[in-house]
């Protein structure tokens, strides 16, 4: 049967060819060629943005996990320093060791103090916190400087003097939460009295 088919189409070729589309036709085929060239650009854009942000999303991921692993180097070495800083300092001198020991005793005892309102001054503690830090921050690293340090005396009157300043902004920190706390009070039997 094929074979007929194709001896007619070979014998009315002439015919077959004497026939032309629309003009409208070469258009409409032509503006869907082209539409589906931007197509194909949209996905290999779409394809490329979304490659992109993939590869921003794993550096990112690379990144956290690369600056964890620094700061737990960090940490780590950062007890070994504080252990030697400790010897160092005992040795150098007993007497600043026992000062240094009692303003980290009244510190910590203080910031548990002031850990207190945590939950109910969220904001308010996380400032008080920043502070701390900030000072605490200059501590850990002249107490990382002891143990290479050739003039130790100096560097432990600064430490000290750190250590002050610290209890000293805590002490300020506590009555500011004092005086919040008796306002709170006198607001609130103020208003009982009212009622």
């Amino acid at each position: 049967m094929s074979n007929k088919l194709e001896k007619f189409i070979h014998d009315n070729r002439e015919e077959f060819d004497s026939e032309e589309p629309r003009p409208q036709l070469w258009r409409k085929l032509k503006s869907e060629l082209e539409n589906e060239k931007k197509d194909d650009r949209v996905f290999h854009l779409s394809f490329l943005k979304w490659t992109a942000a993939a590869a921003v999303v794993i550096m990112m991921v690379g990144m956290f996990y690369y600056i964890n692993k620094q700061q737990s180097k960090e940490t780590i070495a950062g007890t070994t320093t504080t252990a030697q800083a400790d010897d160092a300092l005992a040795q150098i001198d007993p007497a600043y060791a026992k000062q240094v020991y009692h303003f980290t005793q009244l510190i910590e005892l203080k910031q548990n103090e002031l850990k207190q309102i945590e939950k109910e001054q969220p904001e308010l503690y996380g400032q008080f916190v920043k502070d701390i830090r900030k000072l605490d921050s200059s501590y850990q690293s002249l107490r990382a400087q002891l143990p290479a340090n050739p003039d130790p005396e100096v560097l432990l009157e600064a430490m000290i003097q750190n250590l002050r300043l610290q209890a000293d902004l805590l002490n300020q920190q506590l009555m500011i939460l004092k005086e919040i706390k008796q306002s709170k009070k006198d607001g609130h039997e103020k208003n009982t009295r009212s009622a």
